[in-house]
This record gives C-alpha cells, structure tokens and sequence, in this order.
C-alpha cells in the first residue's frame, strides 16, 4: 500500500492565516483584524496610527481591559504590574497609558505587529485560568530549573525568521554552532499552538542546524492566593499536541521534569 502524501501543513496555514487577516478603516486609522482570539473569544486587533513620520501600533487599550473585565486589578498590584512588564520582555512593547504599543517604520511594520500580537497574547495567556499564575510563574520555574541543572542559557532572545524575528523564552548552546531554541507554553491552546508553528516554520529555514523545543506546561499550579496545593494535570486538546509535535523537534511536558530523559534532551 502506498503511503498517503502528506499535506503541506506550512502551506496550509499560512494561507488560512492569510484568509482571516483583514484591514479595516476607521476614520483616519487603519486597524489589522486577526484570527487570534483574546479572552473573550474576539478577535485581537492592531491598531495603527501615523505621527508625523512615525507609525505607532497599539492595542486600543484593550489587552489590560479584558483583564480588568475578568477582576484582575492590575494598576493597584506591583506585583502583577511586574508581571506585565516581564511577560512582555523581549518583545520590544512598551506598556504606556494602559496600552501596549510599539514603534515602526514601514520596513520593520511586519516585524511589529508580530512582536506585538506575541505580547498580547501573552498577557492573554497569564489569565487564561482566571489565577495570576501561568506564564511569568512559568517561566521562573523552568530558568530555576536550568539553573539547578547548570544548563547555560540567554534568555528572551530575538532570532530573526524568513521573514520576521521570534521571540525566544530561551536559548541553549549545544557547541559547534549548534544550540536548542527553546518555547515555553504556559497556557497550551490551539492559538498558542499555531503562533509556536509560524516560528517553527521559518526558523527551519534560517537555523536548520537549531533544534525546536517546546516546554510544556501539563500541569495546574496551585493557586498562590489560595490554600490548597494539589497540583493537578491540564486538558490539552489533540489538535494542539499534534500542532505542536508535527513543527517542534521536542515537546517536553512539564509533569516529566524530573525523568531523566527530560534532561538530556536539554543536554543533547
């Protein structure tokens, strides 16, 4: 029997990406209308304005308002505003008068809107299970972890794709100019599955000699506000366990840290 071809899921998904973007007119502001969704299940939206000869792209605001729509108090908390701040390093976003914004030129306006929709969707993420515990928590957990292992990493680094750069949770040199460019999904969904693809897909090109690892989290942390401390497994849907196989050299499920294949992975 002769094995079905398989399909061009690169192909595939850049052209349903490319289907579901639209600009929008409104008034003298054009606005990039995604297929990525914000807690509410709305579509996330770009927002672009020109200032003298500037392009400023920002998200209305709306990001830290679903938030706050949820009851996460974000202005009162130092805490949680820090986590805002770290969530969105690395992404070259500022956080400024409850938006998130960046600067452009029309050359890098491509690289911008993705640095932006990345920092969204990290903040969305941090929520996701209604507790202020998920990515930032996250990512201290698995750099602690590394630190542990003495793993040498850099962390929150750009590494420039086809066509845009990527945001790295963190980089590990293997030698010989080799090294594990490594994704941290807090909050496994669908979205997050695709946004880790795009990346995936373009780096094969640029960075053949890289390995593409995913660090998984499986699990639901207790909740620091709360009293309990059970640490319970999280529903992964088998759409974004297959997304995330088929692109990704490793995924690593956080609930396997402690096996010892987890680690040589890591050390390979």
């Amino acid at each position: 029997m002769i094995a079905a071809e398989m399909p061009d899921l690169a192909r595939d998904y850049l052209a349903w990406l490319k289907d579901r973007l639209l600009v929008l007119e409104r008034g003298k502001m054009q606005v990039l209308s995604t297929p990525f969704l914000d807690p509410f299940h709305d579509g996330i939206e770009i927002y672009c304005d020109r200032s003298g000869g500037e392009i400023i792209l920002h998200d209305g605001g709306r990001t830290i308002e679903n938030l706050m729509d949820l009851g996460v108090q974000i202005e009162k908390s130092e805490r949680r505003q820090a986590i805002v701040q770290h969530a969105i390093a690395g992404c070259g976003i500022e956080w400024k008068e409850g938006r998130l914004q960046t600067f452009a030129t029309p050359d890098s306006l491509a690289q911008r809107v993705h640095f932006l929709l990345t920092a969204v969707s990290r903040l969305n993420d941090l929520w996701m299970a209604a507790t202020p515990r998920t990515w930032s928590d996250f990512f201290a957990i698995v750099k602690e972890y590394f630190d542990e292992h003495d793993i040498r990493y850099i962390a929150n680094v750009p590494i420039p794709g086809r066509t845009v750069d990527h945001p790295m949770d963190f980089v590990i040199s293997l030698g010989k100019g080799k090294d594990l460019l490594v994704k941290l999904m807090a909050s496994p969904s669908l979205q997050a599955a695709k946004l880790a693809s795009f990346a995936w897909m373009e780096l094969r090109e640029t960075r053949p000699e890289s390995q593409r690892v995913v660090i998984l989290n499986d699990t639901n942390l207790p909740d620091p506000l709360g009293e309990g401390d059970d640490v319970r497994s999280k529903n992964i849907s088998d759409q974004t366990s297959a997304i995330l196989r088929t692109y990704s050299d490793h995924v690593l499920p956080w609930s396997a840290h402690n096996d010892p294949s987890f680690d040589v992975v890591l050390a390979s």
